[in-house]
């Protein structure tokens, strides 16, 4: 099996080197071993246009250079691009240029035609393709779903738990679903209030479409989401892929690209609500299709970011005796190091392995110290061209480890009470997560420090607000932090 970019991009490549033969979507599905329907419904999904009239189009646009070029009759030149009779060339001809053949020949008029299409590195994925994002008019639909309480520290591991749960208990007892292929995710973002001010959370429902409202099975809620213009992005990955880390990186990614882009008249409210979709009835062949959508506002000169880029404060802060567990990672001192440290930061995230060093702790986490409800990266120079750093949670002191605890996957170390000088920063995740210099410069410039030594740990604070709670322009709030 092709993986999808590959099959995409040797198809593009296929309908163009045989566009002077009888090509067509059953000949092609033979080939790459799909059914026929299942090949259109990827290539309507992946491009936003019919497989039958791309392919249509190219012929006829290839057909230009022997109409202006070539002294071939009319029928031939048809024949030559299969077209079985003359006047269905013609009248396809007209249909998509506004002239027929014999009178582009006559007059030489310039007509716009059908470039060929291209794939691009920004839809490639190790085991899938990306594309969009495509600004569409989403009209008012309804739903009827479970819902489900998320917070963003398993926002990546319970969804698929709470589907299938939606799956196995409510999904049968909802009347009037619409298209019972039909799959609808949507998750709202709840802002924090006033008795849980620390911890933002988003509800997750996992639902159906349906025709009306009026009948709710007990535990279920229904939503009705209004005609709204929404950003929609595609995948296509292998059957069994599910959204993972790697999929999700590279969507973030292509949102990022667009909302820095000065040109873009929109901004996302991904912070406000977001839906995505597949259809059971797609999984016809080797490829799952899955969509997802953001609401967007258009701009106005109003519209300004909250701080300006970079450092945004700087101040000195108590902590107590703490206690650090985390997993511990030694890498090469160059351009990606502090990529790679979202990398894992994330995959722990996903495997939910910052859920399980929380349960450790005999307090609650938020309430130690002021910043304390944070995931943390450790870190400090281990030797000459390399950096050795932990990425885990402070907890209590005194906190007693599980005797079933894998402490040979986790290290341990205790601080004593100390002060830190603290260095906020401001700005997009790939960039501020590589602000260890200008920190350091801003704080010594203000006394804060004086020459701290590279070897002596200092700490990335990924606040559950500040980093994970970014503005509609894609910033976060980064916390440098060190031991004075």
């Amino acid at each position: 099996m092709h993986r999808p970019y590959e099959l995409l991009e040797s198809l593009l490549c296929n309908i163009e080197e045989r566009l002077t033969e009888d090509i067509n979507t059953d000949t092609l599905a033979d080939e790459y071993a799909l059914s026929a329907t299942h090949l259109r419904r990827l290539f309507q999904f992946a491009f936003n246009q019919t497989i039958g009239a791309y392919i249509r189009s190219r012929k006829l646009s290839a057909s230009i250079d022997n109409i202006i070029n070539s002294n071939l009759n009319i029928l031939d030149i048809a024949i030559l691009y299969g077209f079985e009779y003359e006047q269905t060339y013609i009248r396809s001809f007209k249909r998509e240029f506004g002239i027929t053949p014999g009178d582009l020949r006559k007059t030489g008029q310039i007509i716009k035609i059908k470039p060929p299409l291209h794939l691009f590195d920004s839809n490639r994925l190790a085991d899938g393709a990306f594309f969009g994002p495509d600004i569409v008019m989403v009209p008012q639909f309804h739903v009827i779903g479970k819902k489900y309480k998320l917070y963003f520290r398993n926002n990546l591991s319970k969804p698929i738990l709470y589907t299938y749960d939606f799956y196995d208990n409510y999904r049968d007892k909802i009347e009037e679903n619409i298209d019972t292929s039909l799959h609808i995710n949507i998750s709202t973002k709840v802002e924090a209030n006033s008795n849980d001010k620390d911890i933002g959370y988003s509800y997750f429902m996992p639902s159906v479409h349906v025709k009306t409202i009026k009948n709710i099975p007990e535990s279920c809620e229904a939503y009705t989401f209004p005609s709204t213009l929404c950003a929609r992005y595609n995948f296509i990955g292998p059957i069994d892929t599910v959204i993972n880390m790697a999929v999700a990186d590279r969507m973030f990614m292509a949102i990022d690209n667009f909302m820095e882009d000065d040109q873009q008249k929109y901004f996302l409210e991904r912070n406000r609500l977001t839906i995505d979709r597949f259809y059971k009835s797609a999984f016809d062949g080797n490829y799952s299709l899955w969509e997802w959508f953001s609401p967007v506002k258009i701009k106005n000169e109003n519209d300004k970011p909250l701080y300006p880029l970079g450092i945004i404060e700087t101040y000195k802060q108590q902590i107590p005796s703490l206690r650090f567990i985390g997993r511990k990672f030694i890498e090469p001192i160059n351009n990606n190091t502090y990529k790679k440290i979202n990398t894992n930061l994330d995959i722990m995230l996903s495997n939910s392995e910052f859920d399980e060093i929380e349960k450790l702790s005999m307090t609650d986490i938020k309430t130690l110290y002021k910043g304390s409800n944070s995931y943390v990266c450790l870190i400090r120079k281990k030797s000459e061209g390399l950096i050795e750093y932990l990425l885990g949670m402070f907890i209590q002191e005194k906190s007693n480890i599980q005797t079933d605890y894998k402490t040979t996957d986790y290290e341990i170390i205790n601080f004593p009470k100390s002060e830190l000088a603290v260095c906020s920063v401001y700005g997009k995740r790939d960039i501020i997560i590589n602000y260890d210099k200008e920190c350091r410069r801003k704080l010594e410039n203000e006394k804060f420090l004086n020459n701290i030594d590279a070897g002596n740990w200092f700490l990335q604070r990924f606040n559950w607000n500040k980093f994970y709670g970014e503005d509609k322009f894609g910033n976060r709030i980064l916390e440098y932090c060190y031991f004075i």
